[in-house]
């Protein structure tokens, strides 16, 4: 393949990943205040893919709204994440 031709196809594959992170943080914001079973299942997703990596899965059950909110926080300083991952986690443990 010419560079112009790789050129190209990283052009493509970046405007494929632009937009599934759009479309995941649309998905995230329309669900934020009632969290679904798909975001509750993308959010499980998230924490296996995301957390686990470094630390024993946390459950979000097992904390209040605020504290799981804390945790997210903490969390932000220590690991970059699209916001749409952000949006998905904080809303699987939202205030009521």
């Amino acid at each position: 393949m010419s560079g112009r031709g790789r050129f190209a196809l990283a052009g493509v594959l970046m405007l494929v990943v632009a937009l599934a992170g759009c479309a995941a943080h649309h998905a995230a914001e329309s669900g934020a205040a009632n969290p679904t079973a798909s975001s509750t299942s993308a959010g499980s997703e998230i924490l296996t893919r995301r957390c686990s990596g470094c630390h024993a899965r946390p459950d979000p059950a097992k904390l209040s709204a605020e504290q799981w909110q804390a945790a997210l926080e903490r969390m932000k300083h220590k690991i970059t994440l699209p916001a749409a991952e952000w949006d998905t986690l904080a809303a699987m443990r939202s205030s009521s």
